[in-house]
């Protein structure tokens, strides 16, 4: 018994001793290597003890958007991580994700991390090296992302499959893929497009088919949202739907800062209605938001105090309108600038909504004798990207709904009305002007433009004239007179369908001798409907032949 004691201590003590020789002769190792490379002297100790070959640290870009977060990268195939044993002594063990998800580590075996997060991966290495080695310690570190394939599909420019790395997020790849698809047309020389792809609801694939979630590119995008852009796995597809249709829309409207209709996606709530409309501005009620539901139920929430997170939370449906009320505010104060013939043109403070243009006009000293007061331009700031869009779909769709257009020009007027710049209004400020809208009836906002020429605006003829192009006003100048300008009519021409398209309040009118023609005015010749010689022949054939066949009757009939 004493000697089975005393050959157990001999053993431990050997095995502490040669520890601490190893572990005194890497100490320099320890203190100034920590970049993975050799030491002479030292990689046959370090290759016994690991039993085996200490395999270089890989090198590469690493495509990383910031700090990686531990509990949310997902380890997969071809991910590289650095592992470094602390004790019972120290060297930085390379490793790489097998197809499997498993990691070959020495002292510990094969441990598979295959779509565990790195946190748990770690927990799992540290306590397979714990049970292994008494006193062994380690950190387990991501050093490169892996790369892997996924697939885009549906309505984006270009879909196909693309290398990726474990970093990407879906809005990338869609980047990759050349953006969502736009519908292009093309008419008179323009070509405008609208986009047909999704934003909201782009869904996320497993390699299976099943869905797996989805993205929202809009909501990322407005409102910073980052799990609405989810990083990509290997072997998902990507694909984007139609984009939907008018009545799978939710509205938020009143004290937001970009009231509209919004595409719905699965899930939306009061909080992603808000994020979208980026958020209540600072004169909102948030006492009393009014979430209204397509039969006409309404119902108020209140986003203050305990009372928010339930609000934020309500479901929306398909057709949901959401009306935030606002305080009155009247401290706010804009500015806007006058130009042209006014004693004291330059920037005047406003209050924006109840100053009136007749006001700043007294401030500036009103119109110069020189003014062309009928040619006032009010120009108003608007997003034309937005809005150029919109009008192109709203023409369309109009133009869809007819069974036949209201005359056949209406595609030619179309295409002209798109070239105009949108938010001008032509004014009348004269005094004896019998304008409907007077000075006193504008109120400004902040920004507004009032420009007031010398020279009154002038009159364009467009259409089916020889020479389309503006022409210079006059007091009594009516349709013959501006068509004299301009060439005439062409062959081709339509006189007696005119259009006259008034630039003070957009209406469209057929043109009659009644009609003023005001500076700023636009005239339309359309274009008389094409018939070919054939079609003439035809229809003259089908014409005789009907005269003949009754004068064969009247003929049978006289006898």
């Amino acid at each position: 018994m004493l000697k089975r004691v005393f050959r157990s201590i001999f053993c431990y003590g050997v095995w502490y001793c040669g520890l601490a020789l190893i572990t005194v002769h890497l100490s320099g190792y320890a203190q100034t290597n920590f970049s993975g490379s050799r030491v002479p002297g030292v990689s046959s100790d370090l290759e016994k003890f690991l039993g085996g070959k200490a395999p270089a640290i890989p090198t590469g870009e690493v495509l990383f958007e910031g700090v990686v977060d531990p509990d949310d990268y997902i380890l997969g195939p071809g991910d590289k991580l650095n592992i470094v044993f602390w004790q019972p002594t120290f060297i930085e063990y390379p490793v790489v994700v097998n197809g499997e998800g498993d990691v070959v580590v020495p002292m510990i075996g094969v441990s598979n991390v295959g779509n565990l997060t790195l946190a748990e991966a770690r927990t799992k290495l540290e306590s397979a090296v714990t049970s292994a080695m008494r006193f062994g310690r380690i950190t387990v570190s991501l050093v490169q992302p892996r790369k892997f394939r996924v697939h885009v599909t549906g309505l984006v420019e270009n879909p196909g499959t693309f290398v990726v790395d474990a970093t990407t997020r879906v809005a990338d790849v869609i980047e990759q893929a050349g953006g969502l698809k736009r519908e292009r047309t093309f008419a008179r020389g323009d070509t405008t497009s609208r986009r047909i792809g999704s934003e909201r609801r782009i869904e996320i694939l497993r390699p299976d088919g099943q869905r797996e979630g989805h993205a929202d590119l809009r909501l990322f995008q407005q409102a910073g949202i980052t799990r609405a852009n989810p990083r990509l796995q290997g072997g998902q597809t990507i694909h984007v739907p139609y984009a939907a249709d008018a009545n799978l829309h939710i509205g938020v409207f009143g004290a937001v800062h970009q009231s509209g209709l919004f595409e719905f996606a699965e899930g939306d709530r009061v909080a992603e209605a808000l994020a979208l409309a980026g958020d209540l501005t600072s004169q909102a009620d948030s006492s009393q938001i009014d979430v209204v539901s397509v039969g006409g139920q309404r119902i108020s929430v209140d986003l203050r105090g305990t009372a928010r997170n339930a609000a934020l939370n309500r479901t929306l449906s398909p057709g949901d309108r959401i009306y935030v009320t606002g305080f009155p505010d009247t401290s706010r104060s804009g500015s806007v600038v006058i130009r042209g013939e006014v004693p004291r043109p330059g920037g005047y403070p406003v209050i924006s909504g109840v100053t009136t243009l007749r006001d700043v006009l007294q401030e500036a000293g009103g119109l110069l004798p020189t003014a062309a007061a009928n040619s006032a331009r009010l120009i108003r700031r608007v997003d034309k990207d937005l809005i150029e869009p919109e009008v192109g779909r709203v023409v369309m769709a109009g133009m869809m709904r007819l069974a036949k257009p209201a005359y056949d020009f209406d595609p030619q007027l179309a295409s002209e009305l798109t070239r105009w710049d949108y938010g001008t209004v032509v004014l009348d400020l004269s005094e004896t002007s019998s304008s409907a809208i007077g000075a006193d009836d504008i109120r400004l906002q902040d920004g507004d433009i009032l420009e007031v020429p010398r020279t009154p605006l002038g009159v364009r003829v467009l259409g089916a004239v020889n020479h389309a192009g503006e022409v210079a006003w006059a007091a009594d100048g009516n349709l013959n007179y501006y068509l004299r300008q301009v060439g005439g009519v062409n062959k081709m021409g339509w006189k007696n369908r005119a259009l006259l398209v008034k630039a003070r309040n957009g209406s469209q009118l057929r043109y009659q001798s009644s009609l003023t023609i005001d500076p700023g005015d636009v005239i339309f010749i359309p274009p008389k409907k094409d018939v070919t010689t054939w079609e003439f022949i035809k229809d003259f054939v089908a014409v005789t032949a009907q005269v003949a066949t009754i004068a064969l009757i009247i003929q049978n009939v006289g006898k």
